[in-house]
C-alpha cells in the first residue's frame, strides 16, 4: 500500500492551481482531497458531492476555458487553511457562469479558499470577477446570487 504524501496547506494550494488547473491533472485530485470534501462552487451549479464534485468542477473548467495562463499572485497560510489570490486569462470556448461561449479572450481575478484536515483538502470556497463580455462576479459562500454584474 502506498500512502499519500502530506502536504503543507500552501502545498496544496500550489498543486492545486499550478497541476490540477493550469495543467489538467485531474489525477491528481484524489491525492490532494478527501473523498467528502465539500466544493461550495460545484454545490451551487448541481454537480455531484464530495472529491467527485471537485472533479467535475475543474474538468468544466478546463473544458470551457481555453489558451489558459494562470498567475498565483499571494498565498497565505495557516496550518489548517489557505487562501490564494491568482488571476488568468484564457478563451471562452464553452458556457461558464451563465456565459454563451464566444471565443473572446477573458481574463478573471479569483480568490481561493481550502479548508485542510488530515493535509488533504475539506472545504473549497471561490470568489471571482471575471471580465467577459460584461463583469461577472461569482461568489460560491452566496448560492442566492450566483451569478451578478459587477
Amino acid at each position: 500500500m502506498t500512502t499519500t504524501p502530506k502536504r503543507t496547506p500552501r502545498q496544496l494550494m500550489e498543486a492545486y492551481l499550478n497541476e490540477v488547473v493550469a495543467n489538467g491533472r485531474l489525477d491528481l485530485i484524489e491525492e490532494l482531497a478527501l473523498p467528502d470534501m465539500v466544493d461550495e462552487a460545484n454545490q451551487a451549479f448541481g454537480g455531484p458531492p464530495g472529491r467527485e464534485g471537485l472533479v467535475a468542477h475543474a474538468r468544466g473548467f478546463g473544458r470551457n476555458i481555453s489558451d489558459l495562463k494562470i498567475t498565483i499572485e499571494e498565498i497565505v497560510a495557516d496550518t489548517d487553511q489557505v487562501m490564494a489570490k491568482w488571476s488568468f486569462t484564457g478563451k471562452l470556448i464553452g458556457p461558464w457562469l451563465g456565459r454563451t461561449p464566444t471565443g473572446d479572450e477573458m481574463s478573471c481575478t479569483a480568490f481561493s479558499f481550502f479548508k485542510v484536515k488530515d493535509g488533504r483538502i475539506s472545504f473549497y470556497r471561490v470568489w471571482l470577477h471575471a471580465m467577459l463580455d460584461e463583469p461577472v462576479v461569482f461568489d460560491s459562500s452566496n448560492p442566492g446570487s450566483l451569478v451578478s454584474k459587477a
